[in-house]
């Protein structure tokens, strides 16, 4: 048998098998004559219990049948060629069996797994969140968090907003937990309001976190807390509270910081952190825990003031105090991050945090004044140096062009260029050869060969330029005039 005859085999079957569902939709008629005795005493009892037994006879064997029907599939299905599958699950996901449907759905899993799933059979699975059977919407909704196409998350906030079976609801809230969109909250907030002890309020933490909206809809959702947390204290609630509660209600919420409960204690410094409500969460900060909480709740705050509360938080060495610090820092205004950065300058062992925060800003300094870009050069050229990027340095002051005219930064340009024997570089920043005999001295006591190297250069661009004393000083004796000299 061919492997096409195969895979067509379980298809007679179901068309057998729907065949049989349609034709025993009631226990059969028999034209059996009943004896005198049956005809002159029936009893209910005994009717309902023969139809009973016919139905649930014909019952278990429908379900013998279907069962047998996916096992087929299953056996037989990936005998056949990646091709001849594309081909078939069209027609099986479109086919009258709820179980050959999901069935489909869950091929079209295996496809996109081995990356060879095609947009039309996602799109497929995704049309059939709007399947009559919950066991083929909950197939497809269990897929979503592997699909990519074309207004995706949409469709899902159309879906959630009609489903009414909870599995599938739950799978559709768990999608939009890692893919926010604005079409969500509407469904997510009814969904709460009906099931405060479902999905719906971990959803939102995650809406809200990602999708800007109305101030109704605010409102809205925190009426639907109000209301759900009369009838669950479920930690997702109270962290939903303590984010968008007033200023009262998380006063009235700080007492949960010093609970015994580490799921109350959190859900409520998740909130507060969410919210920028830093002030409890510092004073705790000797809490691990809170420690994190804290420094995430100040980054909620891109001033002056947050650096400040961090620099009082710093631990040494500590990676997540020093990414606070860069998003913060990173976030100021040009004269608020030189006061920043002079704090940090004044703290030891932050030269390499302080030269990541101003390499990230002068990436997109370009729209910054001139003045402010200066200012900003001043405070990254040491630092690079003391890094012996001498490369970004000159790539850096470069940037400024003619309207480098400063004479500190014009020196900073001229020693970048001299570090890279970038002669030509060195000469357009100072022209002048004291500068250069100036340069070549300080080196002559650090480093030998280079000043040997520069003093070569000074020679040769310069040499016509020196007087007497230039080249003695360097080490060159002056060749004795020429008569014509002389003459002159």
């Amino acid at each position: 048998m061919s492997t096409l005859q195969i895979l067509k085999f379980p298809l007679i079957i179901s068309a057998l098998c729907l065949l049989s569902t349609i034709s025993c939709e009631a226990p059969p008629t028999t034209n059996v004559e009943q004896s005198p005795a049956l005809k002159t005493q029936p009893t209910t009892a005994i009717k309902n219990t023969v139809e009973t037994d016919l139905n649930v006879n014909h019952s278990e064997e429908i379900e013998s049948l279907r069962k047998r029907l996916v096992d087929a599939y299953a056996n037989y299905w990936p005998l056949i060629s990646t091709e001849n599958q594309h081909q078939q699950l069209p027609s099986v996901l479109g086919d009258p069996m709820q179980e050959l449907r999901a069935f489909g759905v869950d091929r079209v899993g295996v496809l996109l797994r081995d990356g060879d799933a095609t947009d039309e059979e996602l799109q497929l699975v995704v049309d059939r969140l709007n399947d009559t059977s919950p066991i083929v919407r909950l197939a497809a909704a269990k897929l979503l968090v592997e699909i990519n196409v074309p207004g995706l998350r949409e469709h899902v906030a159309k879906s959630l907003a009609n489903e009414t079976n909870q599995a599938v609801v739950h799978e559709e809230l768990l999608f939009f937990q890692t893919n926010p969109h604005i079409s969500a909250v509407e469904p997510t907030i009814n969904i709460l309001i009906s099931n405060p002890n479902g999905s719906a309020a971990k959803t939102l933490i995650a809406l809200l976190k990602n999708v800007q909206v109305t101030d109704a809809t605010l409102e809205k959702i925190i009426n639907a807390i109000k209301q759900s947390r009369r009838a669950s204290n479920l930690p997702d609630l109270i962290t939903l509270e303590a984010m968008l509660g007033d200023i009262n209600t998380k006063k009235r919420l700080v007492y949960l910081l010093d609970s015994s409960s580490e799921q109350l204690k959190i859900a409520v410094a998740i909130g507060f952190a969410s919210s920028g409500f830093s002030e409890p969460l510092i004073q705790r900060a000797n809490d691990p825990e809170l420690y994190l909480y804290a420094l995430d709740a100040l980054q909620k705050h891109a001033d002056i003031n947050a650096c400040k509360e961090l620099l009082n938080l710093r631990k040494k060495d500590n990676a997540t105090w020093q990414a606070a610090v860069f998003s913060i820092a990173t976030s100021l205004n040009t004269r608020e991050l030189l006061r920043a950065d002079d704090m940090l300058k004044r703290t030891e062992e932050l030269d390499g945090l302080r030269l990541s925060i101003l390499s990230s800003i002068w990436k997109n300094a370009s729209e910054k004044s001139l003045a402010a870009r200066k200012a900003i050069a001043r405070r990254a050229v040491p630092l690079m140096f003391e890094n012996n990027d001498d490369v970004g340095v000159l790539q850096l002051l470069d940037g400024f062009g003619e309207s480098l005219i400063d004479e500190d930064l014009i020196t900073y340009r001229f020693t970048a260029a001299i570090n890279l024997l970038a002669w030509g570089a060195a000469a357009d920043a100072r022209p002048d050869p004291n500068v250069w005999i100036a340069t070549w001295e300080v080196m002559l006591t650090k480093n030998p060969a280079d000043a040997d190297v520069l003093k070569k250069q000074i020679l040769h661009r310069f040499k016509d330029q020196l007087s007497n004393e230039q080249l003695l000083l360097i080490g060159v004796v002056p060749e004795p005039p020429t008569s014509e000299d002389l003459s002159q």
